[in-house]
């Protein structure tokens, strides 16, 4: 009996040992789930990048679904697909105070501008966004290009660009360009450099490319002998950048536009429209077409639209006329709805269509006049060597300001000296 007893306590220690263990385990949240794994991965890949991001917590096989190069291939193709029916864009500003560089996004009229945490170091007076391009954001720092950021907002990680070993000169050089694309065969971003020699120079700018998968600096070839005329491309549409240039050939010297062949990789150029004197003009992405935006200086009402075609050319699409007297033209969504700031400062967001005003960009001590937008489209693609992005934290803000302090210090002692 005593045997007996010691064997049932035995039983009844490893019943417990097996209660125990069944319990510590969680259930698997798509056991009772009644659809197959390819509707879920349909209906996942409709949804927004913040809210995956949340549902990669929901259980293992959706956050192994979630980081596939196929769905985010998926997800990327149909998020792009809503375009330009909704056509978010990136706002770059500066601070009225301290002049740090605001990266914001606007979504739709429906909703506010929300500031990004942005990767650019913070003790760079100078920055400038390249462009976006199927989510992922080029940042540099002008003239020279010597600090290149890529960046997915969405997704809240960024990488540094290794700098080629080519150089610019001082005395020589006047500064460095920089352009993003995108091959879609090769799935590999392209950052380009243009070297870009002193003004009145004749000799075409030095060109060198970068691609994400290797990383290593390639020269290529400027067969169409031009010159950029910015720190930077003007639009990027459909993965490729336009600059406008100067080219010399037997007409003379005159303004163009210079593109780069992803497929072929080499640069080529097209005609710019007729542009009078006294006009002013911005190249824009109109629904994935190369467009520009024209207006009189002295006309704070009409802009004109004009559109790139393959066949025709340039051709005239429309006469917007808006219904507040605009400072300024910052530019248009993919969509054509154009923004300007108004002569209070202030962003709007026009409708060419009904002719009224969709809303009011917000954004909190914005230096008046700073204001740059570019389309962007959010998507889950990362790039190899991408690392999460930091808030700038209130000490960052203050060295900042400590470094300006000093700065002023440093100037009115070398004035009385």
């Amino acid at each position: 009996m005593a045997a007996k007893g010691k064997g049932n306590g035995k039983r009844k220690g490893k019943g417990k040992g097996n209660s125990k263990k069944t319990k510590s385990k969680p259930p698997d949240p798509t056991s009772d789930c009644i659809f197959r794994r390819e509707i879920i991965s349909n209906i996942l890949s409709r949804l927004p990048v913040k809210t995956l991001l949340r549902f990669r917590c929901v259980c293992k096989p959706w956050r192994n679904l979630i980081s596939k190069p196929n769905f985010i291939d998926t997800h990327l193709h149909r998020s792009s697909s809503l375009q330009p029916t909704n056509s978010p864009i990136l706002i770059h500003t500066r601070h009225v105070k301290s002049t740090d560089h605001v990266l914001s996004l606007f979504d739709s009229p429906e909703s506010s501008v929300t500031e990004l945490d942005n990767p650019f170091p913070f003790f760079f007076h100078e920055m400038a966004v390249v462009g976006s391009c199927n989510g992922i954001v080029c940042l540099c720092k002008p003239p020279w290009g010597d600090v290149i950021t890529l960046w997915n907002p969405m997704m809240r990680k960024c990488r540094a660009v290794q700098l080629s070993k080519k150089k610019p000169l001082m005395g020589v050089h006047s500064g460095v360009s920089i352009g993003l694309a995108y091959d879609s065969q090769e799935n590999d971003f392209i950052i380009l450099s243009l070297l870009c020699f002193r003004v009145g120079s004749r000799v075409p700018d030095e060109v060198e490319m970068c691609s994400t998968k290797s990383f290593c600096w390639k020269q290529v070839k400027n067969v169409v002998g031009f010159r950029v005329l910015g720190p930077c491309c003007n639009v990027i549409i459909k993965g490729v950048p336009y600059w406008t240039a100067l080219v010399e050939d037997e007409y003379g010297l005159r303004e163009v536009l210079v593109y780069f062949d992803v497929d072929r990789k080499v640069f080529k150029r097209l005609p710019m429209p007729g542009i009078t004197v006294g006009t002013q003009w911005q190249l824009v992405n109109l629904e994935d077409s190369v467009g520009m935006l024209i207006w009189v200086k002295t006309d704070k009402y009409n802009v004109d639209v004009w559109v790139m075609d393959d066949e025709d050319g340039w051709s005239k699409k429309c006469n917007v006329g808006l219904v507040f007297g605009f400072d300024r033209i910052i530019g248009c969504l993919r969509n054509g709805d154009i923004v300007a700031e108004d002569e209070n400062g202030v962003l709007l967001l026009f409708d060419p269509v009904t002719s009224s005003v969709k809303a009011k960009l917000c954004i909190d001590n914005a230096k008046r006049g700073s204001s740059v937008i570019f389309n962007y489209s959010e998507s889950l693609v990362l790039i190899g060597g991408m690392l999460p992005v930091e808030k700038q934290t209130a000490r960052d803000k203050v060295a900042r300001e400590n470094l300006l302090k000093c700065g002023d210090e440093i100037s009115v002692f070398s004035i009385t000296f």
